[in-house]
């Protein structure tokens, strides 16, 4: 148990660094990182676009329940990896790590919709 609150406390202390608003005192993250996050989800929104249009042609075209909860959840989950990548945009690595989890989740994106 003890094991556990040690890791949870590791993480209430990393995340708000992490996920946190640059101040003036901040250095600025450099141009190039900003335009290679721009372009990367520029890439995944292009992407997401096509798989939404799928989604939903797959929900009027034949009712399955699991179908909406799960493109959904798969969308939110990607959604929210990119916001959270544009958020820490001021770290080295963390954003690159986010949008390839958004990668990850707009490939079962195209799997599930059969893209």
């Amino acid at each position: 148990m003890s094991v556990d609150m040690s890791r949870a406390k590791w993480l209430r202390r990393q995340l708000p660094d992490a996920f946190r608003l640059p101040t003036e005192a901040d250095p600025r993250p450099d141009n190039r990182q900003i335009a290679a996050v721009c372009a990367w989800a520029a890439a995944l929104g292009l992407g997401g676009m096509a798989v939404a249009l799928r989604a939903f042609v797959g929900l009027i075209a034949q009712y399955r329940v699991w179908y909406g909860p799960v493109v959904v959840t798969i969308g939110l989950l990607g959604l929210a990896c990119t916001i959270a990548a544009f958020a820490s945009v001021h770290r080295r690595r963390l954003p690159y790590a986010l949008l390839g989890a958004a990668s990850v989740s707009l490939l079962l994106g195209w799997v599930v919709t059969g893209l």
